[in-house]
């Protein structure tokens, strides 16, 4: 079954388990600058836990420019922008969805978040699954780290430097909080959930 969005709009108002309400979106255009409401985008918003997730394709109602939005809006109602790429985000909210169904039976979101969850082509799975396991590293014996500590995080030492699976991985900024692993750029990793370490080209390493 193929995932079929909805005027993003008609995901809204979405209530958070603490009670607040997010009753309407809307980005600027980053082209003109212009207010984007959600009637003029296309995709999913669903709510996960205590963040709502949206990924959308918008077009500029001024302008007609057309970009993707992808973001995550926590229960204060602040934005998070997401730099996954668009298949591995939409793989995640999949994933999330399949983990925390029981929540949406409570919610009217929860029938939209088991579409995203049947829509999983499985030669998409298998390849998403591969790219999120080669970004996210768990703290293990398998992991050779630093013997230079350049400070801690959390009570819990930074490593100069890592080694794992033939990648060489230096340390570029502490990322704490759940959002973490939504906000990757391209060639970093994170590491136990709390450090975000950025690979080296092999002729870096």
């Amino acid at each position: 079954m193929m995932m079929q969005p909805d005027r993003l709009d008609r995901f809204f108002p979405i209530t958070y388990p603490n009670g607040a309400t997010v009753s309407r979106f809307a980005k600027p255009c980053p082209h003109c600058q212009q207010l984007v409401k959600a009637s003029a985008m296309e995709g999913v918003a669903i709510l996960l836990q205590d963040k709502v997730f949206v990924l959308a394709d918008a077009e500029c109602p001024q302008c007609q420019h057309r970009f993707v939005v992808k973001c995550v809006i926590d229960a204060y109602k602040r934005v998070f922008p997401v730099q996954l790429p668009v298949f591995l985000y939409r793989w995640m909210l999949q994933w999330g969805a399949r983990r925390q169904l029981k929540l949406f039976r409570q919610q009217p979101e929860w029938q939209r978040a088991r579409q995203l969850v049947e829509a999983m082509d499985p030669e998409q799975v298998k390849n998403a699954v591969q790219q999120l396991s080669s970004r996210l590293l768990s703290d293990s014996s398998e992991v050779e780290k630093s013997p230079d500590i350049v400070g801690s995080f959390q009570s819990q030492p930074i490593y100069a430097w890592l080694r794992h699976d033939g990648r060489t991985l230096v340390f570029d900024h502490a990322a704490a909080g759940s959002d973490a692993q939504f906000q990757l750029k391209e060639g970093e990793v994170l590491f136990d959930g709390r450090l975000v370490y950025r690979q080296l080209l092999p002729e870096q390493a």
